[in-house]
Parts: structure tokens; sequence; C-alpha cells
């Protein structure tokens, strides 16, 4: 069966994944945490967790705080930075047939570019996701995501 899906069909290079399913930002670290327990190559795209320009601490603990219907979590961007990702992640990535995808966030339109830049032609990253919905960080995050402007102004950046 046949399952392969373009995610960015208008883009000229575009992004063929074997197949829709992905991994969502933030529960599945960098990858290679969980290349160890499954072949990961399985899968359509990994999506990794946050990065940002700078590594963050991310929120104090606790983190995490269980319900009835599953988890609340309130991470805060924990993450080693764009250039230790790039250093670090990347080069086990490139050896991967399944593409990632980094997710990049900021905490302001200027912090998004910059991200985005250095990440552009790094071997091992298929794409980039750009997070403007993340409620539980001090600046940032869902700011842009709740005014179109915003949101236009970092997509554009």
């Amino acid at each position: 069966m046949e399952l392969s899906i373009q995610l960015v069909p208008k883009h000229k290079p575009g992004l063929l994944l074997a197949n829709p399913v992905m991994t969502a930002s933030g529960t599945f670290g960098y990858g290679t945490e969980y290349s160890q327990l499954f072949d990961i190559q399985r899968l359509g795209a990994i999506v990794c967790k946050g990065t940002t320009l700078n590594p963050r601490e991310g929120n104090p603990q606790p983190r995490l705080a269980e319900t009835p219907c599953g988890l609340l979590n309130s991470i805060g961007f924990q993450n080693i930075g764009v250039r230790a990702l790039i250093k670090e992640k990347a080069p086990i990535w490139a050896n991967w047939r399944v593409p990632v995808i980094v997710n990049i966030a900021g905490d302001t339109i200027d912090d998004y570019a910059k991200v985005a830049g250095e990440l552009d032609g790094v071997a091992g990253i298929s794409a980039i996701e750009v997070n403007v919905s993340c409620p539980n960080i001090k600046a940032g995050g869902v700011e842009f995501g709740n005014n179109p402007k915003s949101a236009a102004g970092v997509t554009s950046a």
C-alpha cells in the first residue's frame, strides 16, 4: 500500500514522507533517545523538541502533572540551543533515512529569523516547524500565535 505524502508540495524541493506518521514536537526529544528502542526509520518524519537561539533550562520542576485523561506539561523549551543542535544532533540525523523537522521558537521575530538562518542548508535537517503556540514561556510563543500580524511577521522573517 502506498502511503507516501508530499508535506510541502508548493516548495520547490518539497518534502516527501514515506508515510504520514510523524512525532509531535516536545514528546520525542531529538529522536536519538528513541532510536535505541524501535526502528525510527519506519516513521514518516521526526519533529524534534523546540529549539531556540540559545540553550534554555526550561521551567522549574515539577513540569508534569498526571490527570485522569493524561498528562499536562510545562517544559518551557528546555533545549540545547541551535548551535549545539547543529554540532551534536544534525550529524546523527544526516545518517538517517527518516526526515527530521526542527521545531523552532524565540522571544522575538529576530530570534526566529536567526534560528532559521542557522539551520538553513544543514545536512540532516529536512525542514523547520515554526512554534508560535507555546503557552508556558514568559515571552514569545503564544504571543505570536494569537496575533495574525505577529504570526505573519515570524513566518516571513
